[in-house]
């Protein structure tokens, strides 16, 4: 049969190390070659793939950065309108900080 080996890089980091990927790497090619179904093995590729790409990863901080921005967005909104709201309803004549003083002249 063929062999994985060659497929992948080095295995070795950036700084010489054993890169960041090969133990999940080591994981898939043991399930290949002890599986009598390779269909079996598709998490651990899925898990090489996204230790290579961070493709999940980034999505999800995508996602919630679109939540909390919404939410952000959304509490402006409130505040912006409540403080309308009250300006545009203020006037001096009703407001009793103006009103005039009993008994005076």
């Amino acid at each position: 049969g063929r062999t994985l080996r060659g497929i992948m890089a080095s295995g070795f980091g950036a700084r010489g190390s054993e890169g960041r990927c090969a133990p999940v790497w080591r994981e898939f090619t043991k399930c290949v070659s002890e599986a009598d179904d390779r269909s079996s093995c598709f998490k651990f590729r899925e898990d090489y793939v996204e230790c290579l790409h961070h493709k999940k990863e980034f999505t999800v901080e995508n996602e919630v950065e679109a939540e909390r921005a919404r939410r952000n967005d959304e509490e402006a909104t409130k505040k912006r309108e409540s403080l309308l709201k009250e300006m545009w309803s203020f006037s001096w004549v009703t407001d009793p900080k103006y009103a005039p003083k009993e008994g005076g002249s």
